[in-house]
């Protein structure tokens, strides 16, 4: 039970992080070259969710949605779709959302590191806006903001022990079960805490790996 919820885990935070880099990557670049009224809204979104205890947001989320795709699902018949399904799509999108708001001003930062000299030699010498986007300023940006989503991802990963709340089995969820069933409550949330910190040390590793391995030409550069 411990490692299927440590599968789920991991599921709900990859998920989540990838929805929540998109919306990073997306909200810095309006907020470095959209226009006011855009820049306006990001920083209202961050601004809102950043404020808002990461319990509460998970609430929202999950309390104003069940009663519409519940009836939904009753609609269609996939009750047992919406059992199983809604608290995962629940905690992919409550991660997304919490990890966005601060990806966004690392990414924003990520951004500004890049030396405009750059992208202005890059179109002078005939390099398309798109080019210049995959040859130049993704690859920095990503590698600039590695540092910075390292540090998002691991408190995403601790987050998704909040979504337990709402019946999601992940490994806190599945820890309560377990020593709720055995009553040894302790033994049970101590091996949570030492798979939490295996994941949270090899997932530690792998950014420290691709910080190096993207970095390899970017140390000298800059």
């Amino acid at each position: 039970m411990l490692l299927k919820g440590a599968g789920m885990t991991i599921f709900i935070s990859v998920f989540g992080i990838t929805l929540g880099m998109l919306i990073g990557i997306a909200g810095a670049t309006i907020k470095t070259k959209g226009n006011r009224l855009m820049r306006g809204l990001v920083s209202l979104y961050t601004l809102i969710v950043r404020s808002v205890p990461e319990l509460l947001i998970i609430y929202l989320l999950f309390f104003g949605s069940v009663q519409a795709l519940a009836d939904l699902a009753e609609f269609l018949g996939w009750d047992d779709a919406m059992t199983s399904v809604f608290p995962v799509l629940i905690g992919i999108l409550a991660i997304g959302l919490i990890s966005g708001s601060y990806s966004v001003e690392v990414f924003r930062g990520a951004l500004s590191a890049i030396g405009s000299g750059q992208i202005e030699a890059a179109r002078a010498i005939g390099m398309t806006r798109a080019r210049c986007l995959w040859r130049i300023t993704l690859p920095q940006m990503l590698w600039y903001a590695l540092p910075g989503a390292n540090n998002v991802w691991q408190a995403a990963l601790k987050d998704t022990a909040l979504i337990s709340l709402v019946g999601l089995v992940e490994l806190m969820r599945a820890a309560t079960l377990g020593a709720a069933a055995t009553r040894e409550p302790l033994a049970l949330y101590l091996m949570a805490g030492i798979l939490y910190f295996i994941i949270g040390v090899c997932s530690q590793g792998m950014f420290i790996f691709a910080e190096r391995h993207f970095g390899r030409g970017m140390r000298g550069a800059s």
